[in-house]
């Protein structure tokens, strides 16, 4: 090898785009609900509450399943894992826009989000499998702006299709996408796999009980109540407050995937230069604040604000997040990703649970204050005990 050839990557950009494109389409669907919230209530003559069961349920399968995914994968192989859960996710996908009522539809959803939660968490072991630790955050970024770019054409093509043609649209589009995927996964190579785990219950078990391993599942769990749950309800505050149609509420809410995807290029190359401890700092500060302007206003102008904020936030906080459970327990990665993840949608269905309560009484203000003072803790305890990790371990 000569001083000027190039070394090959860890990861293939070719390969990388598959894993984004499978990012993007689990965030369509999951995104796909929030805007069309009120839709369809009123189409399926149900409270706003009785609606957003649909939701909760989506994370709370989603959730759930992820220990079994992870199971799934080591048995399987990542790719294989990924082609089932695209399949399972479409026909439960396609059948969600044929539902007659909110108590099948929402009994539908629950089996996408089953079947979806085996997609994003097999990439991050995909890469985790592939990409050394000291360059992990960088394509683990990548993955995340695939779920940026899912929940920005979610939040606006939702919107707008719900209001001018029929919400049920959506469902049947995102269905489509993952039987594509399935096919064309079939050019991704399986990465490099550790043995096959004779006891996986009591691999995941013995993962789980590892205490930084535990601080890292709590602070998903957490991130995923304030975070991921509370987004469900932007877009119908803002159409509530602002009194403006289900399109344009779900283009405000759209500014959140682009700047989700304008920060995750800043990330990139900030990785490289600040702790990780920094990072989380910042995006913490970014979920206080935005969620404190949702508290305050809701109208069109804070709608936007707000989102570029909490698109800040999930940049910053949640990729430095991810990077840390690929790497918190290498040995037993098949299983804590997953387990990572589901404590990120177990946390989200809690959120979602207990806003749709409040949602339905109108008291949007109150479920963003909850949020923004939800996040000050999460950043102090992300960032300092993240430092304290660091003192024994390897990385930034």
């Amino acid at each position: 090898m000569t001083d000027t050839e190039v070394l090959p990557t860890d990861l293939p950009r070719g390969h990388l785009r598959a894993l984004q494109a499978v990012n993007l389409v689990s965030s369509l669907d999951r995104s796909t609900v929030a805007p069309m919230l009120l839709v369809i209530a009123i189409d399926l003559h149900v409270s706003v509450a009785a609606a957003t069961v649909a939701a909760s349920l989506y994370f709370l399968s989603y959730g759930l399943l992820q220990p079994v995914w992870g199971i799934v994968s080591a048995r399987l192989g990542t790719v294989r894992t990924l082609q089932l859960a695209l399949a399972g996710a479409a026909v439960a996908g396609g059948l969600s826009a044929l539902a007659p009522n909110v108590a099948l539809l929402a009994a539908l959803r629950c089996v996408a989000g089953a079947f979806f939660g085996g997609a994003i968490p097999a990439t991050l072991v995909y890469v985790g499998a592939t990409v050394p630790v000291e360059r992990r955050q960088q394509p683990v970024t990548d993955l995340m702006a695939g779920v940026a770019v899912g929940m920005a054409l979610a939040t606006v093509a939702a919107g707008w299709t719900a209001q001018l043609l029929s919400w049920r649209i959506m469902f049947a589009v995102t269905a489509a996408a993952g039987l594509g995927l399935v096919l064309y996964l079939r050019r991704v190579p399986e990465p490099p796999r550790a043995p096959v785990e004779r006891r996986p219950v009591r691999a995941l078990v013995r993962a789980a009980s590892e205490r930084w391993v535990l601080l890292v599942l709590f602070l998903g769990f957490v991130e995923g109540a304030a975070l991921t749950g509370t987004l469900t309800f932007v877009a119908p505050g803002v159409q509530e407050a602002a009194d403006v149609g289900p399109g344009l509420a779900g283009t405000v809410v759209a500014v959140y995937g682009v700047a989700v995807l304008a920060f995750s290029r800043v990330v990139r190359p900030l990785s490289a230069r600040l702790t990780s401890p920094t990072l989380l700092l910042v995006g913490g500060t970014a979920g206080v604040l935005g969620f404190a302007v949702l508290a305050v206003q809701r109208g069109f102008v804070a709608g936007i604000v707000a989102c570029l904020l909490l698109g800040a936030a999930w940049a910053f906080m949640h990729s430095t997040l991810q990077t840390w459970a690929t790497s918190v327990a290498p040995q037993a990665r098949a299983q804590v990703v997953p387990l990572f993840a589901a404590c990120l949608f177990l946390g989200g269905s809690t959120g979602a649970a207990i806003g749709g309560h409040l949602a339905d009484n109108g008291s949007y203000a109150v479920l963003f204050a909850v949020s923004a003072g939800l996040f000050v803790p999460l950043t102090a305890v992300s960032a300092g005990t993240r430092r304290a990790y660091l003192r024994t371990r390897r990385g930034r």
